[in-house]
């Protein structure tokens, strides 16, 4: 099977062919809870994670909600 590589917070990772943000986040072990998304700058809403396709060369930005008062 095939790979594309991409970028998650500037670090460089190896994903198969065909993955999707879901497909991405499970692989690598990336937090879910209180987290967003982006690929290339665009915030994907976690409804859309499963149909997400990833592409090769993208940029996937994660973002952790910080509570704070």
């Amino acid at each position: 099977m095939s790979s594309l590589t991409i970028k998650i917070n500037e670090q460089t990772e190896t994903v198969s062919a065909g993955s999707s943000l879901a497909d991405i986040i499970s692989f690598l072990s990336l937090p879910e809870l209180g987290c967003v998304f982006a690929i290339n700058n665009v915030v994907v809403p976690r409804s859309a994670w499963e149909q997400t396709a990833v592409n090769d060369g993208d940029s996937i930005s994660l973002f952790q909600a910080i509570a704070g008062g």
